[in-house]
């Protein structure tokens, strides 16, 4: 099985192929929706939210994310490309989502860019009662205890009460650092740049 990357020169792409290519996991840079063929989709993003969806929908990414969740096939999306999974973000004066995700996105209550590592734990029975489970068994751990790196202005307020929603920290508990709902995850943080949780993480989810 390999992964699929979108690319519509969000920034980031080589950095995302290089991590899971850590894990010897085959990619698959993608740069038009007629080249989508895995059944893993990863959508990465850097920039703003108004731009990246324009680009989304002047390639057809938008309708081809859209169908690929339908159809059950699994979509990772990571910092910005979490956040176009939402309804709506007020980014660039208010911003339409693709809406596979129940939720908002809303400037910090900080009103300053959150650049941090934070805290993180997550356990693979926290996955039991949604349909993302793992394919390729890379790894039988069941807990990852460690660190991640955040670098963000905005915040994914999760809708949905059948979703799970693990929050950023104490400070920024009314927002997501992950989101899962059957094949669809969201990821705030750059688990490409937080080192081994990073890898950890990817191991469990593919």
């Amino acid at each position: 099985m390999s992964v699929d990357i979108v690319d519509i020169g969000s920034g980031n792409i080589r950095s995302i192929q290089n991590w899971l290519e850590r894990l010897h996991v085959p990619t698959n840079i993608v740069k038009s929706p007629t080249e989508i063929k895995s059944n893993f989709l990863v959508l990465p993003g850097v920039g703003s939210a108004g731009s990246y969806m324009q680009r989304m929908i002047e390639s057809g990414f938008d309708q081809a994310v859209i169908d690929h969740v339908d159809s059950g096939r699994r979509i990772l999306g990571i910092c910005l490309g979490f956040q176009i999974m939402a309804e709506f973000s007020q980014e660039d004066g208010g911003t339409k989502g693709l809406g596979i995700l129940k939720g908002k996105v809303e400037k910090l209550n900080s009103n300053i860019s959150h650049n941090s590592w934070e805290k993180f734990e997550f356990y693979r029975s926290d996955l039991t009662n949604q349909k993302f489970n793992s394919e390729r068994k890379l790894t039988r751990k069941q807990k990852i205890a460690g660190r991640v790196f955040f670098n963000h202005e905005y915040g994914f307020i999760n809708n949905d009460p059948l979703a799970f929603s693990k929050p950023i920290s104490i400070e920024y508990n009314q927002y997501s650092s992950m989101v899962v709902k059957d094949n669809i995850i969201g990821i705030q943080f750059h688990p490409e740049k937080s080192q081994l949780s990073g890898l950890e993480l990817i191991s469990m989810i593919l």
